[in-house]
């Protein structure tokens, strides 16, 4: 059988996705300059560290994409040093970590790195505080995290969440041939072209990760056999200790996970967990597109698929539009783009529930999809509604007949009612008649700290339209066979 990329395919897509040596120039450089600054800041004297490292594909892996590399610049504190926080109970332990960290930001990060010709410079949190900033158009993050071996990481697990990525970047990289190096960037590639990578993905709130696709190559013969381990990770888990999918699935901390990728350095960890299941169908889906413009040697198609382009700002086609809306927003800076996405994901979530639902239970505007997108500091919100247009009362069923007391309130407090199938019911007004109108005043009352709403709205809220239609609807059949039922003639559905 012919690979999915002829090589004359896969000698364009490196060509195209391979770094320049003036890019990895300008990385080492940066590296060196901010190790330099934090190294030699007085505040660094104020705690116990054992090595200043990039990590992540700028680092030993060196997997990093042309005109797509940040830099996680890691400072590894001695774990022995801090033996008096790390012995306190698990509550007082994880407060008193986040104070060591943020005090490290405020007093040693943020000082040393201001010295230097840098930008855009915020505290930010995952699981604890960190720096984010940009230098030289590079987006970089710092932050600390703790020296430990492998046998403690295997017998007591990670201090901190990023505890592993050290050891992620040893792993990869001993493992890492030339050829394989180039599986990684080629499915990093695919991945970013299908616009569901990393955090900042346009399809679900957290796509594929660069690490997770760097084990698939590193554990794969070819590229061919990567694309088809992912393509089969929600049947065949990806696991070191080769335990199947059933015996995985009985161990409580995978019970409900999608789809599993054992961390090669920590077993009881799933690399896959936080992956959004739509951003997972959707690459399984443009593998297959992939496959099938490969076996019909349709070169353009393979390349374009393989290579990031932008995502489309072409209006909705006509019979779409008045099920499409949107609102748009953009960040004071006040907050990283993270907890804005995070928050703007809950508000968005929350949206789609009060528009499928009625107070009293009933349905409102049947099936809702929504999705977030964000550009720089504008972040929108998308949805398309399956009913936009509903009448202005709707029937509600009440208690049973049988509960007299309930039966008997309901009777009070409405003046229609009817009893069938042993139930009563009655016609209810509803508050709501217009999908926009009702998420207008929800978000009106439901503001996210460091958003402004903007009411010209811009190509964001385009792109965040485009994504459901063109990603999101291949993927989720069935709120498209419910508007297509009501629809007459044809259609124009997203290729």
């Amino acid at each position: 059988m012919e690979p999915i990329l002829t090589e004359s395919n896969r000698r364009r897509v490196l060509e195209t996705i391979t770094p320049t040596q003036k890019e990895l120039d300008l990385q080492r450089s940066v590296i060196d300059s901010l190790i330099l600054a934090l190294a030699h800041h007085p505040s660094s004297q104020l705690y116990s560290y054992s090595f200043i490292e990039a990590q992540g594909s700028t680092g030993k892996k060196q997997t990093q994409l042309r005109g797509a590399a940040d830099i996680d610049l890691f400072v590894g504190l001695i774990p022995e040093d801090y033996s008096e926080i790390l012995e306190k109970p698990q509550n007082r332990k994880h407060a008193n970590l986040d104070l060591l960290m943020n005090n490290m930001v405020k007093n040693w990060f943020k000082p040393a790195v201001t010295e230097l010709d840098t930008s855009n410079i915020q505290r930010a949190f995952s699981q604890h505080p960190y720096l984010s900033l940009r230098m030289m158009g590079l987006e970089i993050d710092i932050l600390g995290c703790f020296d430990i071996d492998t046998k403690y990481l295997s017998q007591k697990g990670p201090i901190t969440a990023v505890d592993r990525t050290v050891h992620h970047t040893r792993h990869i990289a001993k493992l890492l041939t030339d050829a394989k190096r180039d599986d990684a960037r080629i499915l990093k590639s695919f991945v970013r072209a299908s616009h569901a990578y990393g955090d900042k993905c346009a399809v679900g709130r957290m796509g594929i990760t660069g690490v997770a696709l760097e084990i698939l190559a590193i554990t794969s013969e070819s590229l061919d056999n990567s694309l088809r381990a992912l393509e089969e990770l929600d049947s065949k888990p990806i696991d070191p200790l080769n335990r199947s999918l059933e015996e995985l699935k009985k161990i409580l901390a995978f019970r409900d996970d999608y789809i599993i990728l054992i961390d090669p350095t920590d077993h009881q960890r799933n690399i896959a967990s936080s992956f959004t299941p739509r951003a997972y169908e959707w690459v399984k889906y443009r593998i297959g597109q992939l496959r099938q413009a490969s076996i019909n040697n349709n070169n353009n198609e393979v390349l374009d698929i393989m290579l990031e382009s932008p995502i489309p700002i072409e209006p909705l086609p006509e019979w779409l539009m008045e099920h499409a809306f949107s609102w748009e927003f953009k960040s004071d800076g006040s907050r990283h783009y993270t907890i804005l996405r995070d928050k703007l994901y809950r508000v968005a979530s929350k949206v789609q529930g009060t528009l499928q639902t009625e107070r009293t239970g009933e349905s409102r505007f049947g099936e809702v999809m929504v999705e977030v997108y964000f550009e720089g500091d504008t972040y929108s919100i998308g949805l398309l509604v399956e009913n936009p247009q509903i009448p202005k009362y709707y029937v509600r069923r009440g208690p049973p007949v049988d509960l007299v007391e309930a039966a008997e309130e309901f009777r009070k407090s409405h003046s229609e009612i009817e009893e069938r199938d042993g139930f009563l019911w009655t016609r209810e007004e509803r508050q709501w008649c217009s999908p926009k109108e009702l998420v207008e005043s929800f978000l009106e009352d439901n503001r996210v700290q460091g958003l402004e709403r903007i009411y010209d709205t811009s190509h964001v809220s385009q792109k965040v339209l485009n994504v459901l239609y063109r990603y999101v609807l291949p993927v989720e059949h069935s709120f498209l066979e419910k508007i297509t039922k009501v629809k007459d003639g044809d259609l124009e559905f997203p290729q």
